[in-house]
């Protein structure tokens, strides 16, 4: 991969957004500039949710042939596909918020808009936010749809859920998820490769996070080391919520999570532009 080096460095000191535009306005405006093409992604956007069906028809094959594991609390509903589709539920979130992220901000670089966007008078923060809320926002939606189609057709037991625990838990995990996410980004854009980090990242996450099985399973330490994860922390709150049992420590957990990943991973997104700027790396092809 060729880098293509740029003499004018992105400034280093920004100003306030030219013209008095407030801060929400222009995230507002990075979150909404892909939805003008999203007609021409009418039919890839219904194949994925083909795809997803069939990955949960899938998984509830494997369920009827698969003995729970007695007495398991992440179980206790007593099927292994309750406990796996929410997994894969919050996998689109885990997804959004680091792979999805990090090609987005990757593609900005290939175009050459991650440069001019660096050069505007916005800060680090509200560029690396507002690259990030559309496939988030849009990852968010996706679940949503997919809990209606567990609940509806697959017949997901929800009959105890408290819906508000679960919009809790998605949106204090995806801002969670969201500092994980720009920090890979940051990555990225500093190093390069970082679209095969965030791949190899979220498959790790969903692996040690309870995704497909119960952490109890993992071996030696892994189940005491992957308590801190946001994203098991998530899951487990989740799967706490839609089973109707207490989940406001997860929540507790995953703002605190947020509040301290977030500053620093814009930090972190602020620090990668200046080094692809006096790299002049900020546009790769």
């Amino acid at each position: 991969m060729t880098d293509v080096v740029r003499t004018r460095p992105a400034p280093s000191r920004r100003e306030p957004v030219a013209g008095g535009a407030s801060v929400g306005g222009a995230l507002f405006a990075l979150a909404t500039r892909d939805l003008g093409g999203r007609r021409a992604l009418r039919w890839p956007l219904l194949l994925d949710l083909a795809f997803g069906v069939v990955n949960l028809l899938v998984y509830l094959f494997i369920s009827r042939v698969v003995a729970p594991a007695r007495g398991h609390p992440a179980l206790a509903s007593g099927s292994y596909f309750d406990f796996v589709a929410v997994g894969i539920v919050f996998m689109l979130v885990i997804q959004a918020g680091t792979s999805h992220v990090t090609k987005r901000v990757a593609r900005e670089q290939r175009s050459g808009t991650l440069e001019m966007l660096a050069a505007q008078p916005l800060s680090s923060s509200t560029l690396a936010v507002g690259l990030a809320l559309h496939p988030l926002f849009f990852a968010l939606a996706r679940a949503l749809v997919y809990l209606g189609l567990l609940a509806a057709f697959f017949h997901l037991d929800v009959g105890r859920a408290d819906w508000w625990g679960v919009a809790v838990l998605l949106t204090l995990s995806s801002a969670a998820v969201l500092g994980v996410g720009i920090a890979l980004a940051a990555f990225g854009v500093a190093v390069g490769h970082g679209e095969i980090t965030a791949s190899l990242v979220t498959v790790g996450l969903a692996f040690v996070s309870g995704t497909y099985f119960p952490v109890s399973a993992l071996p030696g330490p892994l189940p005491d080391l992957t308590a801190v994860l946001p994203t098991r922390i998530a899951l487990d709150g989740l799967r706490a919520a839609v089973a109707g049992e207490p989940w406001a420590g997860s929540a507790g957990a995953l703002l605190l999570s947020a509040v301290l990943l977030l500053p620093l991973s814009c930090w972190a997104f602020g620090q990668a532009l200046r080094i692809g700027a006096r790299r002049g790396t900020l546009t790769r092809e």
